[in-house]
């Protein structure tokens, strides 16, 4: 990625921080900052990083750009709450994925019920998939509460969908992430050659090695259909407003990441980007918790929503700030790692920055500006650090 473009992404996911305050000291009574919040670095920045990672030519096709640029008009007219033309561009807009979708996959997502494809695959397909039907369903719902009002829920909110766009960030990052995992999920006769083995694997360790392989992509197809069944399960659960289900899927979902976290510590390739995928699923843990926290803290007789904002803080920067940037930079720097930076110091700012001085900064506006100052640090350092071309980390 050339550096034009890293500093135009870097600078939307900045204004879309910005504006995560911007509704807490400039509230308007008409208009929803954290529409632009969510949609600036979900969708915009988020979305369009992941069709240039699909195409994989180095560059900003017109076809992403174009995305892009519509991604952006999207965000507006659903800010100015300009719902037909936020409708109209969501259909171009899942219409350019779902191109994309299928010339690099399939129109039916067959990679998904075959053993001979990495789950790696499964999670890209899966990732692209999702951000599609995340705009026709947005759509749909904005259809139903401005218009024909045919579905009546409490849940069934615009603001709770476009939190949805988030979701297909996470998948393009579990992507990445298992594609450093030796063979996973891949039952092809290619992978189990004699040339996928190990230079020093003795005869009598093959079979062991055969059986180990075998097991850990088994656990990783499992933990690719609990991860993208949980979420969808879960959000069922959402709208219906089914808490103890909700702590059911919400248990599940957690031992998949805990699981991935173990497969990838364990089998991963031995690089810097470890390090930040490694943090990245730190925070996807941290949002785990949080999230069963606040589903106990529904379920109490006296619950009260102002008195859990704090938690959903803690929450959503973790998501959108912790895990989703760290896939985000990976992939931005995917050719240019190892870089120059001391990745123990940047991940623990980030940490400090994403957990205690975001979420404080929406009850201070001192630590507010630290917040966005350490943010800017961080995004910075992760996408213009200079590459290292003598080492390996």
């Amino acid at each position: 990625m050339n550096k034009n473009l890293k500093f135009f992404f870097s600078i939307m996911m900045i204004v879309a921080l910005c504006f995560g305050y911007a509704a807490i000291y400039f509230p308007l009574e008409t208009y929803d900052f954290e529409r632009l919040h969510i949609f600036l670095f979900n969708l915009c920045t988020g979305g369009t990083i992941i069709l240039y990672f699909t195409e994989g030519i180095g560059s900003l096709s017109i076809r992403t750009g174009l995305f892009l640029a519509l991604s952006l008009c999207y965000a507006l007219s659903a800010f100015f709450k300009i719902y037909p033309i936020t409708i109209f561009l969501s259909l171009g807009l899942a219409s350019i994925v779902e191109s994309l979708r299928i010339e690099r996959f399939s129109i039916f997502p067959s990679n998904f019920f075959t053993m001979k494809e990495s789950v790696s695959a499964k999670f890209h397909q899966a990732s692209l998939l999702c951000l599609s039907i995340g705009l026709l369903m947005s759509s749909a719902v904005i259809i139903n509460n401005e218009y024909i009002h045919v579905l009546t829920m409490d849940k069934l909110v615009l603001n709770t969908f476009f939190l949805g766009f988030s979701f297909p960030l996470s998948l393009i990052t579990l992507s990445v992430i298992f594609s450093m995992i030796r063979l996973n999920g891949d039952f092809s006769q290619k992978s189990l050659s004699p040339q996928s083995f190990p230079y020093t694997l003795k005869h009598g360790e093959i079979l062991p090695y055969i059986k180990n392989i075998f097991s850990n992509r088994v656990i990783s197809v499992i933990c690719f259909w609990t991860i993208n069944l949980g979420v969808i399960i879960f959000f069922i659960f959402i709208l219906f407003e089914k808490f103890y289900p909700q702590l059911v899927v919400t248990s599940l979902l957690f031992i998949a990441v805990i699981t991935v976290f173990r497969l990838y510590r364990k089998f991963g390739q031995k690089m810097q980007q470890k390090q930040f995928l490694s943090s990245g699923i730190g925070f996807l843990i941290a949002t785990a918790i949080s999230g069963i926290a606040y589903i106990f803290y529904q379920m109490s007789p006296d619950y009260n929503p102002v008195d859990t904002k704090w938690l959903l803080r803690i929450h959503t920067f973790a998501s959108l700030y912790g895990w989703n940037l760290c896939g985000l930079a990976v992939i931005c720097r995917f050719n240019d790692f190892p870089i120059k930076l001391h990745s123990g110091i940047v991940i623990a700012i980030h940490w400090l920055t994403a957990l205690l001085l975001a979420p404080l900064g929406a009850n201070f506006p001192f630590v507010a500006l630290m917040a966005v100052a350490g943010y800017i640090f961080i995004v910075l350092t992760l996408f213009f650090s200079n590459i290292n071309k003598g080492e390996r980390i």
